[in-house]
């Protein structure tokens, strides 16, 4: 896109960004007319618009882990994150909880615990995302060049172990790290 959204150090307010999406966004230069992905695309503009970000849920094609990921929160947060293989409901929930936790503070670090995020007690880390090609549908809202910098949320296994650590039982392909 031309233009830089509000500046993220401001905090836009949400209008603020309505208006900026409204203008600049490619989903939403034109009101959707019955097709089914225009008007998906416009739902979702308009929820960034109204929340200042939404989640998107990606399903398992059988041969992959689904996932959920934010669009539109780099707008205020400078960051978007991502959740994989689990469902979108407990990731959802975990998404919007870390955006909350986040909100006044600098963000995400890597290899750091949080608590208080999963259920059971159990905690979950933040790892940088490595490739940026999951994420279509903020290239869709947002245009090709928007590149933010995507956090994962990694959770651990039954012992608490994570992915990243030596004895974990999830399989790669049960939880990718992206």
């Amino acid at each position: 896109m031309p233009e830089t959204p509000p500046a993220a150090a401001a905090r836009p307010t949400a209008p603020e960004l309505a208006a900026w999406l409204a203008e600049h966004s490619p989903a939403l230069s034109v009101e959707p007319e019955g097709d089914f992905m225009t008007e998906y695309l416009y739902r979702v503009a308009r929820t960034i618009g109204e929340y200042g970000y939404a989640v998107q849920p990606v399903v398992s094609d059988g041969h992959s882990a689904p996932y959920s990921y934010t669009i539109g929160l780099h707008q205020s947060h400078g960051y978007e994150l991502v959740m994989t293989g689990l469902g979108h409901e407990v990731a959802n929930g975990v998404l919007h909880r870390l955006v909350d936790r986040f909100k006044d503070s600098t963000g995400p670090a890597s290899g750091v615990s949080l608590d208080g995020v999963l259920a059971g007690g159990f905690q979950v880390r933040m790892r940088r995302v490595e490739s940026l090609e999951n994420f279509s549908l903020h290239r869709a809202i947002f245009g090709d060049d928007s590149c933010p910098p995507y956090w994962q949320v990694v959770w651990p296994d039954a012992a608490g172990v994570f992915p990243t650590d030596l004895g974990c039982s999830i399989s790669p392909e049960g939880q990718p790290l992206l």
